[in-house]
């Protein structure tokens, strides 16, 4: 971050550090001193990071719900892609000018506007369960309204990060936000599964909007003074291709966003995959698939604490996660056991999570903070706006072939994109480069 990106009464002791080669001006340092808790320790960090543990075990509920729901009225994994790409596809259409807002307005206020209107979609989802069968047009709808939220929700979510704990502790922040993120997801699932079992999707819809209410309490309550706010605004006209140039004439930042299309695509496709496997080859109910997902959190949440602990991040641990997570693809495809397809969605939760929390902190920290809500929403896009791609191509390739079948094939190609990547990168450097680079 430029020095003269801060604003002197919101920049505390925290807010920059001394250059670090390979980082952007005033990126954290690294780690000298491990201690878990020390982001939560910012009030406004803390507040948030509560808020959205409890909403987002709304929301993974609502995706159990959501998922079994449309499967139990059309049976057909295809259809179930189908949904799953509307609620993504306003990721891949708005999240870059979502960017562009979240550089130019308060990221608190795009948040505000965003979870409520996600509030409103879970009660209409809700009303239509509880008032008898939904038409599938009507949940597609809803999934696109929903990815609406998101699409402009998450840019300002992530570049929220650094304005509130200020740069030396975004590697502290992102990896206790892995921590809410996959504990919530852990209990989401569970719950979920058992709330559609035991109750009604339509019980689940409004326990997800009821949710919501801690989210926008915690936003409203935040002490907007000790935000470390930016000066620096985009212009009216090209900021977006600004970032875009940027990321374009930063060969660091575009390896890892290349890194992370790669995985986005064809390696995080569970809102299709899980359900299926679940259904079609372990022969599971809604608990069964709730519980498959809730081992892939717990394997989240050991990999955000590990994390913490460990600090730190670098290219290589990212292509080795994200390589370990295809592979773990492969393994799911040929497994029959349930048991064997719990631990090992144990293991693509560990890996998966080591993949996007490396990807995110090394974004963190080789932006500029008058760009990262471009560059962060470059994240979004390839981790989650490439979902209607792979979602709709999972879905069909398991209406062809089989969802076992399908899903090693995306492993195959998971590790083929990755390959692919290290040797166009080593021919661009050449071996003397390569050398060079730290591991």
């Amino acid at each position: 971050m430029p020095p003269d990106s801060l604003s002197p009464d919101s920049a505390g002791p925290d807010s920059t550090g001394p250059p670090v080669p390979g980082m952007a001006p005033g990126a954290p340092p690294p780690r000298r001193a491990v201690d878990l808790l020390r982001a939560l320790r910012v009030r406004n960090f803390a507040l948030f990071w509560t808020g959205q543990l409890i909403s987002g075990t709304g929301t993974w509920m609502q995706m159990v719900a959501m998922a079994w729901l449309v499967l139990d009225i059309s049976g057909s994994p295809a259809v179930l892609g189908l949904v799953t790409t509307l609620q993504f596809l306003p990721l891949l259409l708005f999240v870059l000018p979502a960017g562009v807002l979240a550089d130019r307005f308060p990221k608190r206020t795009i948040m505000l506007a965003a979870q409520a209107l996600a509030t409103v979609q879970a009660l209409v989802l809700g009303f239509l369960a509880l008032t008898g069968s939904p038409q599938i047009w009507q949940l597609a709808l809803l999934a696109f309204i929903l990815g609406v939220s998101n699409a402009f929700n998450n840019p300002a979510q992530q570049a929220f990060v650094p304005e509130m704990v200020g740069l030396t502790l975004v590697p502290d922040a992102v990896a206790m936000n892995s921590v809410q993120f996959n504990s919530s997801r852990m209990i989401g699932f569970a719950l979920g599964g058992l709330a559609v079992a035991q109750l009604s999707a339509a019980a689940v819809f409004f326990m997800n909007a009821a949710s919501f209410a801690a989210a926008l309490t915690a936003l409203l309550v935040l002490r907007t003074g000790e935000l470390r706010l930016s000066r620096s605004k985009p212009a009216r006209h090209g900021a977006l291709r600004e970032g875009l140039q940027y990321v374009l004439h930063t060969p660091a930042v575009l390896f890892v966003l290349g890194a992370l299309a790669v995985v986005g695509t064809f390696g995080y496709n569970w809102p299709v995959a899980a359900p299926l496997l679940a259904r079609d080859v372990l022969n599971v109910a809604s608990v069964g698939f709730g519980a498959l997902m809730s081992a892939f959190g717990a394997g989240s949440l050991v990999a955000g604490i590990g994390l913490v602990v460990v600090g730190g991040s670098n290219d290589r641990r990212m292509i080795v996660s994200g390589a370990v997570l295809a592979a773990i693809l492969i393994l799911l495809g040929i497994s029959q056991s349930y048991p064997v397809s719990l631990g090992l969605m144990a293991l693509a939760g560990l890996s998966g999570t080591v993949f996007t929390t490396t990807v995110n902190t090394r974004l963190q920290g080789l932006t500029p903070d008058r760009l990262r809500g471009r560059v962060m929403s470059l994240f979004v896009l390839l981790l989650a706006g490439t979902t209607p791609f792979g979602s709709a191509l999972l879905g069909l390739g398991a209406e062809a072939f089989g969802i076992s079948s399908a899903i090693i094939g995306f492993g195959a190609v998971t590790l083929a994109g990755l390959a692919m990547l290290l040797v166009l990168r080593a021919r661009r450097d050449g071996p003397s480069a390569a050398k060079r680079r730290p591991s």
